[in-house]
């Protein structure tokens, strides 16, 4: 889906981001959780559409209207927003989930690749089977018991990205220890 390109256009990029940290993967909910969203909006979208046939045409049927479009408008921006927020990136380091819950609540969460104990995968349903998207469990030995990655493409290439990751950190630092930092 090439015109949705401007959806994941990045540098690869971010803040936090250590000198030595090279990104392995960037990742968002798969293309068709946001495309079925903004569907299922423009379909209830067109409801004045529809009424303006069967009800009179007056001051409070415009008015309605016209908030009505001014609610379906912060829905379609809000959709978007969380849609391109919501990011988990996996780095030779660390698994780093950015989430955004409203548009001025944001929450960030990090587990190094020394902690992670088990990499689940749970793809439901019939949609998600064919699309190949699913939400990927990551275990903890921290204090976050289990990071989600929740409807991502490809869960299960993305979990042998991360444990291929983790088991070239165990390899590369023994005793979990930064040779980086000292």
């Amino acid at each position: 889906m090439s015109w949705l390109s401007f959806l994941s256009q990045t540098s690869c990029s971010f803040e936090g981001e250590k000198t030595y940290e090279n990104v392995i993967v960037l990742l968002r909910r798969h293309w068709i959780v946001l495309i079925s969203k903004l569907v299922l909006l423009f379909i209830v979208g067109i409801a004045p559409i529809v009424a303006w046939f069967f009800f009179p045409h007056n001051n409070v049927f415009y008015f309605a209207s016209g908030v009505f479009y001014l609610i379906f408008w912060y829905v379609v921006f809000y959709i978007i927003t969380m849609y391109l927020l919501d990011i988990w990136i996996v780095t030779d380091h660390r698994i780093i989930d950015s989430e955004q819950h409203g548009f001025f609540n944001h929450s960030t969460a990090e587990i190094h690749l020394s902690k992670i104990q088990d990499i689940s995968v749970v793809i439901r349903g019939v949609i998600p089977t064919f699309f190949d998207y699913g939400t990927l469990e990551v275990q903890s030995a921290g204090a976050t018991e289990k990071f989600f990655f929740k409807q991502i493409p490809h869960p299960n290439q993305i979990r042998e990205l991360i444990m291929q990751a983790h088991n070239r950190f165990i390899e590369t630092h023994p005793n979990d220890v930064e040779v980086h930092e000292q």
